[in-house]
């Protein structure tokens, strides 16, 4: 099959592997679509500690039921489904709760196992979910991250509430937010085209870094979700809040922070880190993008281009003024 695979830093090759083998309780896919993540992007310019060369990446993704592996009842050829990527143990204390995002055993599709920028991808049946349409269902994945982060940030009705970065998981945390009671919602990016992008997506006011110390706006947000993850955004994050705020970190860019930690004490700020998401939110997510909820319907922030175009796609991606906020590789 072929795949696209990341060989060194900021270097994607068409590669050929064999099909996957189904382990039980296991289902192959044909992709049919697979986004590019921003923390895809991380490991392509070799910035990732969890990714290492070769790999074939890949974790949002749907397609098409192809073969279904032992033991396998719930799905029949040629279903349409999107798939959780995240592989835990099911039976420690995390697991047990509900939290299998947090178990110490977690593996990822797409990190730990073979992604979906290939012709087939392999996974557990019991983490698919049936979508209505294929690029769509690769949009549930950040959806879910969207979800999580917003329900970490425990939004109340009229809360002014700040997103950094508009990549699409800033973009769908600003819908969601707005969905969650937000009455002001602003996003910081230095992209132009980003900010014009979550206007659609339904911010209230958008805004490069370099104006938000010239606005007085210190100690005014309710809440505010990171979906960066560099040192510099997160220190913002904090001044922006009032006291007894909430901060989300949900982007994974720089690992060390350098933060006001008396002011944080003072204020009582919350810090909460969003990784990724439960299976309730994942479910969620699901069917708020079947019903047609999650995006708009205006697409000017999405781009889908063949499997092929895959280099050049996370190189575009890779730059401070990427046109497009999510690029989905069909086969």
């Amino acid at each position: 099959m072929k795949t696209l695979t990341w060989t060194a830093p900021e270097v994607m090759t068409m590669r050929d592997a064999a099909e996957p083998e189904l382990e039980s309780g296991w289902v192959l896919l044909r992709v049919g679509g697979a986004a590019i993540c921003g923390s895809e992007i991380s490991g392509y310019l070799g910035h990732n500690e969890l990714r290492h060369p070769p790999l074939v990446m890949g974790h949002e993704f749907s397609g098409t039921v192809a073969r279904l592996g032992p033991e396998v009842t719930q799905f029949s050829v040629g279903d349409v489904v999107t798939a959780n990527p995240l592989v835990s143990c099911g039976h420690c204390r995390h697991c047990r709760q509900g939290n299998r995002q947090r178990c110490s055993s977690r593996r990822i599709i797409g990190i730990d196992f073979p992604g979906a920028f290939a012709e087939w991808v392999a996974v557990p049946a019991l983490q698919c979910y049936p979508v209505r349409d294929m690029v769509d269902g690769a949009l549930v994945e950040p959806y879910a991250c969207g979800v999580r982060a917003v329900g970490l940030a425990k939004v109340e009705m009229g809360d002014q509430a700040m997103v950094m970065g508009a990549g699409i998981i800033g973009l769908m945390v600003v819908r969601l937010l707005r969905a969650a009671g937000a009455s002001q919602v602003i996003v910081v990016d230095p992209n132009p085209r980003r900010l014009e992008q979550a206007k659609e997506w339904g911010a209230t006011d958008a805004m490069a870094p370099d104006t938000v110390d010239h606005l007085g706006m210190r100690q005014t947000m309710d809440r505010v979700i990171d979906a960066v993850g560099f040192s510099d955004t997160r220190a913002l994050g904090i001044q922006l809040l009032r006291r007894g705020g909430c901060a989300v970190w949900i982007g994974l860019h720089e690992n060390r922070s350098i933060l006001d930690g008396n002011a944080m004490v003072r204020d009582e700020i919350d810090i909460r880190g969003s990784f990724c998401y439960t299976d309730d939110e994942f479910h969620r997510a699901v069917d708020l993008v079947n019903a047609g909820h999650a995006l708009p319907r205006d697409r000017d922030w999405l781009d889908i281009r063949p499997l092929e175009a895959g280099d050049a796609a996370f190189a575009e991606q890779a730059s401070p003024s990427a046109r497009f906020a999510k690029i989905v590789l069909t086969i």
